[in-house]
């Protein structure tokens, strides 16, 4: 019994030691981030050229589409927020001409998007008035390795009104923005 008072002391004793504790406050900001790019292959300039008929009678072709620029992004948001993508064109389209604008579903290894939450909401047909394709992006990066990681872009001509098709040459910028949702 006697042993046993001086054990049980012994164990408070060094309890008692293991008690001690202190507290570091830690404070954490994150700026909000909206960075958005376009990889080209070469040239960031896309061209894309009508196609003459070699018969008469046959339609205008409206040539080859472009493959050659990827989308990539890096997103912040504030709680409970989100942003989307947006494209237009400053510029005028030939009349008649329709430039159409794909955009592939999200390759890569970049994080945030690839969670299922954003997507890629519709391809389009781009004009002077914004519209938005890709939506609900909240905490994301594409990640920056072309052709492995991002958004393939293909732009496509169509012609709209055949009446409308004048021989010449365009030039049309394409603006691509993330905003807030």
């Amino acid at each position: 019994m006697k042993y046993l008072i001086y054990i049980l002391l012994f164990y408070q004793w060094f309890d008692a030691l293991g008690q001690a504790s202190t507290t570091v406050n830690v404070s954490i900001s994150m700026p909000s981030v909206a960075l958005i790019d376009v990889l080209p292959s070469g040239s960031p300039n896309v061209t894309l050229t009508m196609t003459a008929p070699t018969e008469a009678g046959d339609l205008v072709g409206t040539g080859t589409s472009n493959s050659s620029n990827w989308l990539i992004f890096t997103s912040a948001v504030a709680t409970g927020a989100s942003r989307s993508i947006r494209g237009d064109l400053v510029g005028t389209l030939p009349a008649g001409v329709l430039l159409k604008l794909v955009v592939s579903p999200y390759v890569g290894s970049g994080l945030g998007f690839t969670g299922g939450k954003s997507a890629v909401t519709s391809n389009t047909y781009l004009t002077n008035t914004s519209t938005r394709f890709i939506d609900n992006i909240q905490g994301a990066y594409t990640g920056t390795g072309y052709g492995t990681s991002g958004f393939k872009l293909t732009y496509s001509l169509e012609i709209q009104n055949y009446a409308n098709v004048k021989s010449g040459t365009s030039n049309v910028t394409v603006r691509y923005t993330m905003t807030d949702n």
